[in-house]
């Protein structure tokens, strides 16, 4: 109930952050856009890509690429949300796994990964990163954050944004977002 609640929180604040930006417009298709759509091909992809990438058992799972070949993969979801996007005009939905979240936008469409949130202490970072692991150990694994204060420690590659945020020095939540939710 509580992963629930959480999912339900985080998308809320998503979707309220995507709507005080209304302005946004996207004016190119997400880099993924002429990657094909199978999951063969998705993971091989991961490969050139030099963003964080999440990775749940043999699924590596990279920002603002197609969202259906990782579903496929991913297989049942836990539970599903979907509501009306009001920055990019068609659906936005989340799909909740076992100890993660995969939130995903539409051009067009079609689905793209937008957010992956782990929700819980049972999912780690490739790196070794999990909520409950202190300030210190994020720095030990990923270095010098690109901005910090002392309730977040941001990380930026690529288009994506690696966001740890911490209480008492303590993590507590881990997101890997697309730069399209600026």
């Amino acid at each position: 109930m509580r992963k629930k609640i959480i999912g339900c929180v985080l998308m809320a604040t998503m979707m309220l952050a995507g709507c005080a930006s209304k302005e946004k417009t996207i004016t190119d298709q997400p880099k993924s856009s002429t990657e094909s759509t199978t999951a063969e091909s998705t993971t091989a992809s991961a490969s050139s890509y030099s963003g964080y990438v999440f990775e749940s058992g043999s699924v590596s799972i990279q920002m603002d690429a197609e969202a259906a070949p990782y579903l496929e993969q991913l297989g049942e979801e836990e539970s599903y949300y979907e509501a009306s996007s009001c920055a990019f005009g068609d659906l936005d939905k989340v799909y909740t796994y076992n100890g993660f979240e995969l939130d995903t936008y539409q051009v067009d469409g079609v689905d793209y990964v937008s957010a992956v949130i782990l929700l819980d202490d049972t999912v780690t970072t490739p790196e070794g990163l999990s909520i409950g692991d202190s300030a210190d150990k994020v720095t030990e694994l990923y270095g010098a954050a690109t901005t910090s204060d002392v309730t977040q420690m941001v990380y930026e590659k690529e288009d994506m944004k690696l966001i740890i945020l911490l209480q008492d020095e303590v993590v507590t939540s881990i997101q890997y977002t697309s730069r399209v939710l600026d």
